[in-house]
């Protein structure tokens, strides 16, 4: 199923709408379960050495044969953070009967584009994810109250008769799409950060000017609720050090609210910015974060957030609740 299948799928009554794709990709991925490789990543939380203060100057790196530019300051928390995800012990190994187990809070834009209309709210959820070693596994999510982030669109929901982004509680059965005997696909992420590079830019490849902001929401992608060891999270940190394009933002906040330095790549061709967060003493990974930079399609104003999630725990358990499996189920 395609991304605008599934919003589709979610959202029936709307007109074609030709830019619909990167309108919702956000959205999507908040909801959707058929993510580039199985369907999500984990992201653990672990003590880490103290942030090295110093000025955002630039390097150059020699990168695929290409002399790139690329922020010290950024490359240093990433590397800062490789190093001390490796020395901290990793989950426990993740049996063919087990699940690893991932709670979350989101929020992420949804757009609904009506024939008459179309308007875009913050929808807030928090999630509880099971998921086995062959990709498959149960989600249990809680979807909260919109947040409009502009009077004109929540005048255009109000003048719709106030449609549903969708809410309360929801428990879904995940299925792989990779296939019935296809493992977690983070299983065999590279340990060496030359040969992840080299995977994540082949995968990227056909992104063009675009390729160095693929690469660093693949390794989101790769963080996100989906078993990695230490050494594999080591490497995709190192391999987000030495995209160009990378910089440090302060003063920002994960979207349970917490405190983080944001290390982000501007994306010019969707006008947005994705960003890994840290916390600033420890540099743990806390979550992710999307923003708008000027000139977006929506309208926001330059820096309104309009995606992040926050990472609250991560371990591997032997059973999901039952009151989950027969909700899914029904």
């Amino acid at each position: 199923m395609s991304e605008l299948d599934l919003v589709r799928e979610l959202i029936p009554e709307r007109a074609s709408d030709p830019d619909a794709r990167e309108r919702v990709r956000l959205a999507v991925a908040a909801r959707t379960y058929e993510r580039r490789r199985s369907w999500g990543r984990p992201r653990l939380f672990v003590p880490a050495v103290g942030l090295v203060a110093g000025a955002a100057t630039a390097v150059v790196l020699l990168l695929a044969g290409t002399s790139a530019t690329v922020d010290a300051a950024a490359a240093r928390v990433l590397r800062q953070a490789a190093i001390a995800v490796r020395q901290q012990p990793g989950l426990a190994a993740l049996g063919p009967d087990e699940y690893l187990y991932t709670r979350s809070t989101n929020e992420y834009l949804s757009t609904v584009g009506l024939k008459s209309s179309s308007f875009s709210a913050l929808v807030p959820n928090t999630r509880e994810v099971w998921l086995r070693r062959d990709g498959t596994g149960w989600l249990h999510e809680v979807t909260g109250a919109p947040i409009f982030l502009s009077e004109r669109d929540r005048h255009a929901w109000i003048n719709a008769g106030r449609p549903s982004f969708g809410g309360g509680v929801t428990d879904t059965v995940l299925a792989n799409t990779d296939g019935p005997n296809a493992p977690m696909a983070s299983l065999d992420l590279p340990t060496d950060p030359d040969a992840l590079y080299a995977q994540l830019h082949r995968e990227a490849a056909g992104f063009g000017s675009r390729i160095y902001a693929e690469m660093f929401v693949m390794i989101g992608d790769d963080l996100r609720e989906n078993y990695t060891t230490p050494a594999q999270r080591s490497a995709l940190f190192e391999v987000a050090a030495r995209l160009p394009g990378i910089q440090v933002v302060r003063g920002a906040h994960d979207a349970a609210g917490r405190a983080a330095i944001a290390v982000a790549i501007d994306d010019s061709g969707n006008h947005d910015r994705a960003a890994l967060l840290f916390d600033p003493q420890t540099l743990a990974l806390l979550g992710e974060q999307y923003v708008v930079l000027g000139g977006n399609a929506f309208g926001y104003p330059d820096g309104a957030v309009i995606g992040g999630s926050a990472y609250l725990e991560q371990k591997v358990v032997d059973s999901v609740p039952q009151s989950v499996v027969d909700a899914a189920r029904h």
